[in-house]
């Protein structure tokens, strides 16, 4: 019972040493799940007077998620970070199927997203990793259809056929010099106007 005590009042008098010692030395204090100015949970949530659950603050897979659900409950805007840390909103419809994306790529480039009614992206606005804009239009099956484009060397229009290979491009070079190309099927160019 001695050995007990005696080493209850060491650890008690270790643990108050070193909190002197840490406040003496300027250490930040920690902050604690009892502090009156943080609150800490694993999940946050907002509900009507029904009871509903309205707004979802979590964590998904270790990152933050807010949900914001509408009257039937579904998901129709989430905000959050991607596994390597990148934000994105996401807006939903009635069915929460994901209709317009906005993100950041992992490499920190912009990314505009439009999806149809079954989840199927059809329209993307981004920008490469030069900075110059990108915008694709993509059919049902999910292949590239219209390309505009803008670099440091050109303007362009691109038209592509169903089974996603070009068929004829417009473009402007950095002069103004215009410069209409046709394609076989192959992808080569067979006639060129300029």
């Amino acid at each position: 019972m001695r050995k007990n005590t005696f080493f209850l009042a060491l650890a008690f008098g270790a643990g108050l040493a070193g909190g002197l010692l840490g406040g003496w030395l300027g250490a930040p204090p920690m902050a604690s799940a009892d502090s009156t100015k943080a609150l800490v949970a694993g999940e946050l949530r907002l509900a009507d007077e029904s009871g509903r659950t309205r707004l979802l603050l979590t964590l998904v897979r270790g990152k933050p998620r807010l949900f914001m659900l509408d009257d039937a409950g579904e998901y129709r805007l989430e905000m959050g970070l991607g596994d390597k840390g990148e934000p994105h909103i996401w807006l939903r419809d009635q069915d929460g199927a994901s209709k317009v994306q906005v993100a950041l790529t992992p490499k920190g480039r912009p990314a505009f997203k439009l999806a149809d009614q079954k989840g199927r992206d059809r329209a993307f606005l981004g920008l490469s990793e030069g900075g110059d804009p990108t915008m694709i239009f993509r059919d049902e099956a999910g292949r590239d259809r219209i390309a505009l484009w803008s670099d440091k060397r050109e303007e362009g229009l691109a038209l592509a056929d169903k089974e996603g290979r070009p068929i004829a491009a417009f473009s402007a070079a950095e002069g103004g010099r215009g410069r209409v190309s046709f394609f076989e099927s192959n992808g080569t160019a067979y006639k060129v106007i300029q």
